[in-house]
C-alpha cells in the first residue's frame, strides 16, 4: 500500500470518527430524557419517543402559525413541555411507579409492570392523537443547514447541522448536571432518587420531586424533537424507533447516568458510521445491535452506570 492510499484510508477513518461522534450527539439528545426519568424515578417511560414527535409537531405547527425563526420556537415549546410533563406525572405516573408499589408494600416488579402498561397505554393514545390532528403527512422543519457542511480541511469535514447537534447535547447535559449538582431542587431529586423513604422523613415532598423530573425530561425531549424535525421528516408513528435507539444509547451508557447518555451516544454513533464505511450502509443497524449486546454481556451495567 503506497504512501497515498494510506493518506486516503487515513481520512475516510477520520472522517468516519468524526461523523460519528456528532451523529452520537443527536443520539444523546434523543436519550436524554428517558435516562433522567429512569435514573431518578426508575420509570421505564415507553411514550417517550412519542413525547419526541409531539415536540416536533408543535414546533412546526408555532412555526407555521407565528412566522417566527425556527430557532425561537424551541424556547415556547420547552416550558410547555415542562408543563405537560410535571401534568402527567403528578397525576399519573406518580400512581403506578416503582416507589408508589413500594409504599403500598407491593413488589417493585409489580410497579415496575404498571408503569411500563401505562406508559404503552399513554404512547398509543399520543400516536393516534397525532394521526388524528396533523394526519400521516409527512412534515419537517425547514432549513439551510441539512445542506451545509464545516470544513476542516481539503479533505476534511462534517454537517453543520449535526454539529449543531453534538454542541447541544453537550451544553443541555453539563446545564442538566450542574442543576442536579448545585441546586437545592437537584439535591432534592439525587436524594429522592437514592433513598425516597429516607427523602420523604427529611421533610421532602417526593411526588412534587417526581414531578419536577419528569417535566425536566419532557423540556429536555421538546429539544431533541426540534432537532428531530430539522433533520428529517416525521410522521405520528415515528416514536418508537425513536425509543428503541434511546433505549440502545442508554443502555450503552449506564441506566441512569447523563454523562452515559452522552459517551453512549458517540459511541454507537462511531460504530454505526464506521461500519457503513468499511461494511456499507446496510451493516449500520447490525452494528449497533451487536455493540449493545456485547455490552450487556461483558458489562450488563453499561459503560458509565450510576453508582
Amino acid at each position: 500500500m503506497g504512501n497515498e492510499d494510506l493518506y486516503w484510508a487515513a481520512i475516510d477513518f477520520a472522517n468516519g470518527l468524526l461523523s460519528g461522534a456528532m451523529l452520537g450527539g443527536y443520539y444523546a439528545l434523543i436519550s436524554v430524557g428517558l435516562a433522567l426519568n429512569f435514573g431518578v424515578m426508575r420509570l421505564v417511560n415507553l411514550s417517550h419517543g412519542d413525547w419526541l414527535i409531539v415536540a416536533a409537531y408543535m414546533c412546526v405547527t408555532l412555526i407555521s402559525a407565528t412566522g417566527m425563526p425556527p430557532f425561537w420556537s424551541i424556547l415556547v415549546v420547552a416550558p410547555v413541555m415542562y408543563g405537560i410533563g410535571y401534568a402527567v406525572q403528578r397525576g399519573l405516573l406518580n400512581h403506578v411507579s416503582v416507589q408508589a408499589a413500594e409504599r403500598r408494600n407491593m413488589s417493585p416488579s409489580f410497579g415496575l409492570m404498571l408503569s411500563l402498561l401505562v406508559t404503552f397505554g399513554l404512547s398509543i393514545v399520543l400516536s393516534q392523537g397525532m394521526l388524528l390532528l396533523f394526519s400521516a403527512n409527512a412534515m419537517s422543519i425547514h432549513n439551510d443547514l441539512s445542506f451545509s457542511a464545516i470544513r476542516l480541511s481539503e479533505d476534511l469535514s462534517i454537517s453543520t447541522l449535526r454539529f449543531g447537534f453534538f454542541i447541544a447535547a453537550a451544553v443541555l447535559l453539563a446545564v442538566l448536571a450542574l442543576w442536579m449538582k448545585k441546586t437545592h431542587v437537584g439535591r432534592a431529586i439525587r436524594a429522592a432518587s437514592d433513598d425516597p423513604e429516607i427523602a420523604g422523613l427529611m421533610g421532602m415532598r417526593t411526588p412534587h420531586i417526581y414531578s419536577v423530573a419528569s417535566g425536566v425530561a419532557l423540556a429536555s425531549a421538546s429539544v431533541a424533537g426540534f432537532m428531530i424535525g430539522m433533520s428529517r421528516s416525521f410522521q405520528p408513528f415515528d416514536g418508537p424507533p425513536f425509543l428503541l435507539l434511546a433505549f440502545g444509547v442508554v443502555v450503552l451508557g449506564g441506566l441512569g447516568s447523563l454523562l452515559g447518555s452522552f459517551v453512549g451516544g458517540i459511541v454507537l454513533g462511531v460504530v454505526q458510521v464506521l461500519a457503513g464505511t468499511y461494511f456499507g450502509p446496510a451493516s449500520q443497524q447490525m452494528a449497533g445491535y451487536l455493540l449493545i449486546l456485547l455490552v450487556l454481556a461483558v458489562r450488563p451495567q453499561g459503560l458509565l452506570a450510576k453508582k
